[in-house]
């Protein structure tokens, strides 16, 4: 099985964008054999929670069940953020929550996300961070380097943490990879714009095939451009299979 554990429904104005309908989604996710996908829709993004809920239902009901979701943590508005994720787990779609540093403009370890670690513990449920690396173009990204997540990765040893994009450059890519090393209770995914020759065979020699998920980004990103590096990098064919499929139908325990 192949699952695609980072992708976005619905329109966004914060960036170019393919078709972002389910129907295109699955539409591409036919095409490319993909089986299952986990998307944080654009609206739960933006704020609009009644509206990313309603449509997280509707793109389940019209995948019969093949696109699933995760809810949002907003850190700004932990007591209502907080029983919208509840409320958001409560149905079958939900099976993580999605947290964004850089949008939220707080580090990793503020004690603001401290809450939204406890429920992960909670509801057993995983954790994906969207992580980067900062730049002298986007400066906003030293909100969220994979370094600034190891104080709760040591707090909570039972929640498992996907570092979203794998720390997006070169210097987040060395980052995530020694935490994603350093604790078990890590994992990274390969969406993101990064085309480094490589990058994949390194990431398996650094942090194990075991540990690391297939993931496209899109509506953002051609998921084709990630599946490609998966399928003609230089790994064992098992490892692909980890990659591709196996790790997250362990990790967000999905049946086979």
């Amino acid at each position: 099985m192949i699952v695609d554990s980072h992708i976005h429904t619905g329109m966004t104005v914060s960036g170019p964008c393919i078709d972002p309908s389910t129907e295109a989604v699955l539409s591409l996710m036919d095409h490319l054999g993909i089986d299952l996908a986990i998307s944080t829709n654009h609206p739960l993004l933006a704020g609009r929670l009644q509206k990313g809920l309603d449509d997280a239902l509707d793109a389940y009901r019209m995948s019969e069940g093949r696109i699933l979701s995760y809810a949002f943590f907003d850190p700004h508005f932990p007591e209502e953020d907080l029983d919208w994720v509840r409320q958001c787990l409560s149905h079958k779609p939900f099976v993580g929550i999605k947290i964004h540093p850089r949008r939220a403009e707080i580090y990793p370890d503020d004690e603001r996300w401290d809450p939204v670690w406890r429920l992960a513990s909670e509801l057993q449920v995983p954790l994906l961070a969207h992580t980067w690396w900062v730049s002298d173009y986007n400066p906003g990204q030293r909100f969220c380097t994979p370094d600034r997540f190891e104080h709760y990765v040591k707090t909570y040893p039972e929640v498992d943490l996907i570092l979203g994009h794998a720390g997006g450059r070169f210097e987040g890519h060395r980052a995530a990879a020694k935490l994603t090393r350093s604790y078990a209770n890590v994992f990274l995914d390969l969406s993101g714009d990064s085309y480094s020759f490589g990058l994949v065979e390194w990431f398996v020699q650094q942090a194990g095939a075991d540990r690391i998920l297939f993931g496209s980004d899109v509506t953002l990103i051609d998921v084709r451009t990630v599946m490609g590096r998966v399928l003609d990098a230089d790994i064992p064919a098992e490892a692909k299979a980890m990659i591709l499929g196996q790790n997250a139908l362990r990790l967000f325990r999905l049946p086979c």
